[in-house]
């Protein structure tokens, strides 16, 4: 394992799509030669040993199903927070805990968190009040204080312990509302479903741990639309579970099979991003990392 301060960790199930998805993050890894100061930290189950092997530089942690992820495996994705799989990321002074289907981009490159970075999450409508309204209900039940961060996404990135001790809590939060709240009449006549559980429990975790003038809200997990402009604050882009272009279902539908995107056209915006680096081979990066 590396000595570097920072890393980028992500659990990869063993699962095709998760397999393809994974490829974006690693190869914008590689492109822009991340590597050279952020591990990639990556835990999965044995299943997937296979997969993990053929992504080189990588920092593989092989993780069991615990507690509840044989029910609801996005736990899976949280529960490397636990102090019992925490221990291999205590050597890191900073950490980006995102999902597979991301892709970094340039400006990550000497980026250092001066508050803890906050995702944007699509699990609700801004406008859905009454999602709002039940939230901060089931914050007051669980005994949470709510402080009007909405939508909070499923990446995170900043100082190690904060980091870690977020998700941790988020992971033991998900068990609960899982438990105690995502089958109860409330909660599904709002609207929720118990998939989205992990979410939810984000947002409760972010709220009662972080005041306001600790986060930057919204400033990873980026669109990854026509109308994202690849600006310095885009440090990197999430595919969204949309059908707005670029997106990930089209993307896995065939849709896009067509679609050139070249080298000159790739940072106009973040769409022609997204699908310039899902069509990337992996034997042509480093020819492109030459001119990073």
């Amino acid at each position: 394992m590396g000595l570097k301060k920072k890393a980028i960790v992500v659990y990869l199930d063993n699962d095709f799509r998760i397999d393809v998805e994974f490829s974006w993050l690693w190869k914008t890894w590689q492109l822009y030669s991340l590597e050279e100061e952020y591990d990639l930290v990556v835990y999965h189950p044995k299943e997937a040993k296979e997969r993990v092997s053929k992504y080189y530089g990588i920092v593989p942690i092989e993780m069991e199903n615990i507690r509840m992820s044989g029910e609801y495996k996005f736990l899976n994705s949280h529960y490397f927070c636990l102090p019992e799989w925490s221990e291999p990321l205590k050597q890191y002074d900073y950490i980006l805990k995102t999902d597979c289907d991301v892709f970094l981009t340039k400006h990550m490159k000497g980026y250092i968190p001066s508050k803890i970075l906050i995702g944007q999450g699509g699990y609700y409508k801004g406008e859905e009040h009454d999602k709002v309204e039940y939230i901060k209900t089931l914050a007051e039940k669980m005994g949470f204080t709510y402080r009007n961060m909405t939508l909070v996404g499923a990446s995170m990135f900043g100082d190690r312990k904060s980091v870690v001790k977020l998700v941790e809590q988020q992971a033991l939060t998900t068990e609960k509302i899982l438990k105690e709240h995502s089958e109860s009449k409330e909660f599904k006549e709002v609207g929720f479903d118990k998939g989205i559980s992990s979410m939810i429990a984000g947002e409760l975790v972010v709220n009662h741990y972080l005041s306001n003038q600790y986060v930057n809200l919204y400033s990873i997990d980026s669109k990854p639309w026509e109308i994202i402009n690849m600006g310095k604050d885009v440090l990197h882009v999430h595919a969204w579970h949309t059908d707005v272009r670029w997106s990930k279902h089209s993307f896995f539908r065939g849709e896009y099979m067509d679609w050139e995107v070249s080298f000159d056209e790739a940072f106009l915006n973040a769409a022609n991003y997204c699908q310039f680096i899902s069509k990337l081979k992996m034997a042509d990066l480093k020819e492109y990392k030459k001119l990073f």
